[in-house]
């Protein structure tokens, strides 16, 4: 069985059923995923900044990949083209 990425599995090609089926779902979930970015960007390495006054390197390292995750998947769920 074929690996499906998560953009075509959104889009509805390949098997199974589309996860995203109005333009409003669409957007409503790449919001979710930009709003989830914000809060670990701030939960993580704002917050430890503000209390401690610093930041280890594998804090920083986690709060930075953590954050561009998931603002990647906000920003490919908001370039998807609902059919």
């Amino acid at each position: 069985m074929a690996c499906v990425g998560p953009v075509r599995l959104l889009e509805g090609q390949g098997r199974g059923m589309r996860i995203v089926r109005t333009e409003k779902q669409k957007d409503n979930l790449a919001k979710f995923f930009w709003d989830t970015a914000k809060v670990t960007l701030i939960l993580i390495l704002v917050t430890p900044l503000a209390q401690t006054g610093g930041l280890t390197f594998r804090q920083g390292a986690v709060g930075l990949f953590a954050t561009f995750l998931l603002g990647l998947a906000g920003w490919l769920i908001d370039g998807l083209e609902v059919k």
